[in-house]
């Protein structure tokens, strides 16, 4: 009995020795969450998760779908998710637990700025609508409850004094909605081009309704981390001329529960994808540019970054220091 026991140990050993990886550790599972299908975040973090997922040996990354960037900074706090969008404005709230949030937020951290957003409302050029003042008494939708959008819009609606019908559906839904005349108007805040925008311009010409004047002085009181951007003319079909609007930047947030080598390995295949593709195709427009704004700040004090020991580098990389490398802001 004995030596059947010692002759099945010895086997058991020789086969975990003889198959590939069997003595490797596992990868550790991580999730991002950024909003839903019909928005440029959505679309961001899923390639971010499958090129994570690809390039990292040890970790494997799953894009999880959200109302939106209120939700986000809950799961990340609730430690539901682990990376997530951190909308500049929000941050500042859910650090100080202000509306929309009920408590003050302690394990948000900073990894690095992903991309500046932009206050997008569109309507057709055939709806009559040329104004925020025209959007009395119309259908509006700006997504579900629970995310920036619906934070947004419903700031814009008290600031501009509007009465709208507002319908909830999900970002996917909107440029069919107004096509179909459900809706006469919809806003959504993400990076230009965003993809609901693209649909509804592909039907027809659209119009996005400048923010400006005293709606747009009561937005940049709302929060330090809000500022006045111009949307490019020719960014959709329709769009003529720049557009005033309210820009934001949006950060790649991460929980404090998350190790700091978890954070560092997600955000160096991040950075480093970004530098080889800017190289090999050789487009200024596609370089990363990392904003001159001041960090959010909470109580004075700056948004937390993710802590990184000082012996955690990217020397397998390439990257020599990561405390001074341009885009990756650990600290």
């Amino acid at each position: 009995m004995r030596i059947a026991r010692t002759a099945a140990a010895a086997a058991a050993m020789l086969i975990s020795f003889s198959l590939p990886g069997a003595s490797a550790a596992a990868p550790t599972h991580v999730s991002v969450v950024g909003s839903g299908p019909g928005t440029s975040i959505y679309v961001m973090y899923g390639g971010l998760a499958a090129l994570v997922s690809e390039k990292s040996k040890s970790v494997r990354m799953s894009n999880k779908t959200t109302r939106g960037a209120v939700e986000d900074l809950r799961l990340i706090e609730a430690r539901k998710a682990d990376f997530g969008l951190g909308v500049a404005g929000l941050v500042l709230r859910a650090l100080n637990g202000k509306k929309p949030y009920k408590k003050k937020h302690r394990n948000l951290r900073g990894m690095g700025p992903a991309t500046v957003s932009m206050f997008q409302m569109a309507t057709f050029h055939n709806s009559g609508i040329e104004s925020l003042a025209d959007l009395n008494g119309k259908a509006i939708s700006s997504g579900r409850k629970g995310g920036n959008a619906h934070f947004m819009t419903s700031r814009l609606i008290k600031h501009a004094g509007l009465k709208v019908r507002r319908e909830y559906m999900p970002f996917a839904a909107l440029a069919d909605a107004m096509k179909d005349n459900r809706i006469q108007a919809f806003s959504i805040p993400l990076p230009v081009p965003g993809p609901a925008f693209v649909k509804a311009a592909a039907a027809a010409p659209i119009r996005l309704l400048p923010i400006a004047g005293a709606t747009l002085e009561k937005f940049l009181k709302d929060s330090p981390a809000y500022f006045n951007i111009h949307i490019p003319a020719g960014s959709y079909n329709g769009v003529a001329k720049d557009v005033s609007t309210v820009g934001y930047t949006a950060w790649t947030a991460v929980g404090a529960h998350v190790p700091a080598s978890i954070a560092y390995e997600v955000g160096a295949h991040q950075f480093l994808e970004a530098r080889a593709r800017i190289s090999a195709q050789g487009a200024p427009g596609l370089a990363v540019r990392v904003q001159s704004g001041p960090r959010p700040r909470a109580n004075g004090r700056h948004w937390p970054q993710n802590p990184s020991r000082s012996g955690e580098v990217l020397e397998r990389e390439g990257i020599r220091n990561p405390r001074r490398h341009p885009a990756i802001t650990f600290s």
